[in-house]
């Protein structure tokens, strides 16, 4: 089932973005873990986590439209599968900020904890490694979490491109 504009509007508004990473921000090239936490849309769990680590390089991108993937063709019709590794898009809904963006080390883990005790969990682990690259991400909707991790990018972005 592919999302309305409406929908995934609604999804990137809601996200919440509770931590920005403080290091390893290049300008023009950025590195960036992130772990995605929300409300599990599997059965029998509470909540989803995902972790991953997004290279995102600024650039312009021109492509021609019949190469240019669809969301349904990047994140597929159904549930995201839990055993992906990683995968390749590129978000050019960035007002005058085009962007690649390489998405690796992907870990999908429907937890039986609440979102609350995750979040709280995922950042007392943080904190013990002095982790202060990693961001941390709330989505409303764990199902379409890419939505989310979009709304992470951009935040940064909009940092950086603001100075």
């Amino acid at each position: 089932m592919a999302l309305s504009a409406d929908e995934m509007r609604e999804i990137f508004q809601r996200t919440v973005v509770v931590r920005k990473p403080t290091y390893g921000i290049i300008k023009g090239y950025h590195e960036l873990p992130y772990v995605c936490i929300g409300t599990s849309f599997e059965p029998g769990f509470a909540a989803t986590r995902v972790r991953g680590k997004v290279q995102v390089s600024p650039q312009f991108v021109i492509r021609p439209q019949h190469l240019m993937p669809s969301y349904e063709e990047i994140f597929g019709e159904e549930n995201v599968d839990v055993a992906l590794v990683g995968r390749v898009f590129g978000f050019l809904g960035f007002s005058r900020k085009p962007v690649e963006c390489k998405s690796e080390q992907l870990e999908v883990a429907h937890l039986r904890e609440s979102v609350d005790q995750a979040l709280s969990a995922s950042m007392d682990e943080l904190e013990r490694r002095e982790d202060i690259s990693t961001g941390v991400i709330i989505t409303p909707n764990s199902r379409y979490y890419p939505v989310s991790i979009e709304r992470f990018i951009s935040s940064v972005l909009e940092d950086e491109f603001s100075l």
